[in-house]
């Protein structure tokens, strides 16, 4: 999937033909009152960015959106503002060639009917309406985390990639949520959401996996769960300095955030990169980035230390 390119002309007709202003809630935004077969990850085998004509040198990103109750204006600020202004940012920014999207959405697979929803990789505004269609389940368990690592999983093991299985150069996940992530997938969420037999999967093990082909954040959001779970010190003792911690207020700030985190992967110094934004965007891009230094993968880190030693 992935043929054509994002237009803001097709946004703003989608945005008429579904009524979408901007005191729109969750509920006008998200009609769906099941989750859709086809967005089901059950028995998929794999969902597949692929270079064509129109994007010749593409490049997956997966947007991961935690659609429980406590995260409600997310996926509804997603929808009304940042999909949109993130699309004309990469276009206009350029931190990736070719940019194909898939959305996620993460519910709680100890829990959820729906735990893990999961769109096609697409490059124009069937991004848009196939979020729309996302059955916005708003429970969660109350224990303690959320399914996040439900995303490494699929990334990992059905998905396809031209970017890495061609030119071996990572797709971006970016996953965003309020909790901590639970620390095991087991063998029996694994069957009841992907309709596979496997044995149980660590956090640790799925984000390994998945760094293979993909270059990880998690955006940590600063409300709901964030302070009695001392959820940014947990994502920041699995991931380290992929764990990016948010303020609600922020949020309009996200399209210059993923987009500031992508160039900084692709190696552009701090400088430059915030110097593309003026305001709140600049100071709020550059805190975030200085804070957290430079991004190199664990197993790249363990590999110059080898090598210093001998």
């Amino acid at each position: 999937m992935g043929h054509g390119s994002y237009r803001s002309s097709d946004w703003n007709k989608l945005k008429s033909s579904r009524n979408i202003t901007g005191s729109s809630t969750v509920s006008d935004l998200y009609k769906s009152k099941s989750m859709q077969n086809w967005l089901n990850p059950y028995g998929v085998k794999y969902r597949e960015s692929c270079d064509s004509m129109d994007n010749p040198a593409s490049t997956a990103i997966i947007f991961g959106l935690d659609v429980t109750g406590s995260m409600g204006y997310l996926p509804e600020e997603i929808a009304k503002n940042a999909l949109n202004r993130t699309m004309l940012e990469i276009y206009e920014k350029k931190p990736v060639t070719n940019p194909h999207i898939m959305f996620q959405a993460i519910g709680d697979s100890k829990s959820d009917r729906a735990p893990l929803q999961v769109t096609q990789f697409e490059a124009d505004i069937r991004i848009a309406e196939q979020l729309l269609d996302v059955y916005f389940e708003g429970r969660g368990g109350g224990n303690g985390g959320e399914s996040y690592l439900l995303s490494w999983y699929f990334a990992s093991r059905h998905t396809k990639i031209d970017c890495f299985d061609k030119r071996k150069k990572k797709g971006f996940l970016f996953t965003i949520g309020d909790e901590r992530c639970h620390e095991e997938l087991t063998d029996m969420e694994i069957q009841r959401v992907f309709g596979e037999k496997v044995e149980d999967c660590t956090s640790r093990g799925l984000y390994k996996d998945a760094s293979e082909k993909y270059e990880i954040f998690h955006i940590v959001m600063k409300a709901g769960a964030y302070k009695y779970q001392e959820s940014g010190e947990s994502w920041k003792a699995l991931i380290g300095n992929r764990a990016i911690e948010l303020d609600p207020e922020d949020l309009n700030i996200l399209p210059e955030l993923l987009v500031g985190l992508m160039q900084r992967v692709d190696g552009k110094s701090i400088d430059e990169i915030v110097s593309q934004w003026t305001g709140k965007a600049s100071e709020v891009v550059k805190k975030i980035l200085v804070e957290a230094g430079d991004f190199v993968q664990e197993d790249s880190a363990q590999e110059k230390k080898k090598f210093l030693f001998f």
